[in-house]
């Protein structure tokens, strides 16, 4: 991932997002990989929550200061 990108969450419990432990190179990385049975301590409510690429996604702050967010499983082929 490029220096302003970050990989988040979201908390399947409380619904806040929080940067992601998992980590991927970029986001084809990411998209096209296989993710099951990983976990992560919600920093909000405290709980644990599914790693799951429903409720993951890549925000990424351009220098020119606009922030583009990619959602979703399929949300990086939708961008092609």
């Amino acid at each position: 991932m490029g220096k302003n990108t970050t990989c988040e969450i979201r908390c399947l419990k409380c619904g806040e997002w929080f940067p992601s432990g998992i980590q991927f190179g970029d986001a084809e990385t990411f998209f096209s990989s296989t993710l099951t049975g990983n976990l992560q301590n919600c920093p909000h409510c405290k709980k644990m929550t599914g790693c799951n690429k429903e409720n993951m996604r890549f925000v990424e702050r351009r220098e020119d200061g606009r922030t583009v967010i990619t959602e979703g499983k399929d949300a990086y082929s939708k961008q092609k």
